[in-house]
């Protein structure tokens, strides 16, 4: 039986023990946290990523626990809509999308990992080999392959690449947390000067909401204070959390990679295509990784092309999308409304169908 060393216990790093386990690998999983958990907060799982999920024979499952996927629409600092997008249209393009919290999808697939899954916790990897071993405290493993699924600051993607370019900052910070029982609410995003405001129901009456602002060089730091001005229910929402529970991050993503390939070294995840969260695939492309690397483990040439092509695309698109949304300036901002208020909701839901696309999973 072949073997599979994954480090890394998040959604990349299960997903693929899950994949390779049922394509018949031995798999080892080393994850430094005591527990198998996901901090964050909510996620959308679009129709690529379900895909995904029921080839690794949890869809069914993530079906049960997750909230319907609602397509909204999207509102200007007045409150006034730009864009109300069709869920039925969506749906006959591209079928069925769910949302979550973060930590339900991890609890899904670690609680589908077959037996010869190992799972090693709370010991941090300290060494890679490119001739297949790993080294975490005082014991050395050998295996036949090994995964780096250990995010955007990667040991596997230093260790192993050492000429590779470092992450980098988007130049935005984001704020993300969940509600309860708030009530009914319109859901979709509000877009400002700089700034934009997202509500996803995750079922239940809970939301998952966050909120993003460009950093600007000379300009105060942003503030979530700076959207209690924003329209209802922004400020609502706001105030529905106490401060510990709002994650606050300042946004990185990775230039785009020659290889996610070195000898028997595999990078999948953040480790590999880290990419803003404007197209909402971070996960999704993780969850992709995870059954191309099945199909492909004793063909990693191809696995290669497959997911190199794929992810590039996105990451660049992700970038673009940040810099649309989240435009500065009075002319600027007024005419990105009006570019979507005039665009007709059949070509903007059209123009996502390369998102969902499945062609590079296999």
């Amino acid at each position: 039986m072949h073997t599979a060393g994954i480090i890394g216990g998040g959604i990349g790093g299960l997903a693929t023990a899950l994949a390779l386990a049922n394509a018949g690998w031995s798999v080892t999983v080393f994850e430094q946290a005591p527990v198998l958990t996901e901090v964050g907060a909510g996620i959308t799982l679009w129709p690529n990523a379900l895909a995904a999920l029921d080839h690794l024979g949890v869809g069914d499952e993530i079906r049960s626990r997750a909230a319907p996927g609602w397509v909204g629409g999207i509102r200007n600092r007045q409150g006034r809509w730009l864009m109300r997008t069709s869920e039925e249209r969506f749906r006959a393009l591209y079928g069925n999308f769910v949302a979550m919290h973060r930590g339900d999808l991890v609890d899904v697939l670690r609680t589908a990992l077959p037996e010869p899954v190992t799972l090693r916790l709370g010991g941090a990897v300290t060494g890679i080999d490119v001739g297949g071993a790993i080294r975490c405290g005082d014991r050395l493993e050998e295996f036949d392959l090994i995964v780096g699924a250990d995010g955007i600051d990667s040991l596997t993607r230093r260790t192993m690449f050492p000429e590779y370019p470092v992450p980098q900052s988007l130049g935005v910070r984001a704020w993300r947390w969940i509600v309860d029982d708030f009530g009914s609410v319109d859901v979709g995003g509000i877009l400002g000067a700089g700034g934009e405001f997202g509500i996803v129901p995750l079922g239940n009456g809970r939301l998952y909401v966050f909120a993003a602002a460009r950093l600007s060089k000379g300009a105060p730091d942003p503030s979530l204070d700076d959207f209690l001005h924003w329209p209802s229910p922004v400020p609502e929402l706001i105030s529905a959390v106490v401060p510990e529970r709002i994650l606050r991050h300042d946004i990185r993503d990775l230039p785009a990679l020659p290889s996610f390939v070195r000898d028997s070294v595999v990078l999948v995840g953040d480790a590999a295509h880290a990419m803003g969260p404007h197209l909402g695939q971070g996960a999704c492309q993780a969850l992709e990784d995870a059954v191309a690397l099945s199909a492909h483990a004793h063909d990693l040439a191809t696995y290669d092309y497959l997911r190199t092509k794929r992810t590039h695309r996105l990451q660049k698109r992700s970038r673009q999308s940040a810099r649309t949304i989240l435009t500065r300036g009075v002319g600027a901002t007024l005419a990105r409304d009006l570019v979507l208020r005039a665009l007709p909701t059949e070509v903007f839901l059209r123009g996502l169908g390369s998102n969902f696309s499945t062609r590079h999973m296999m």
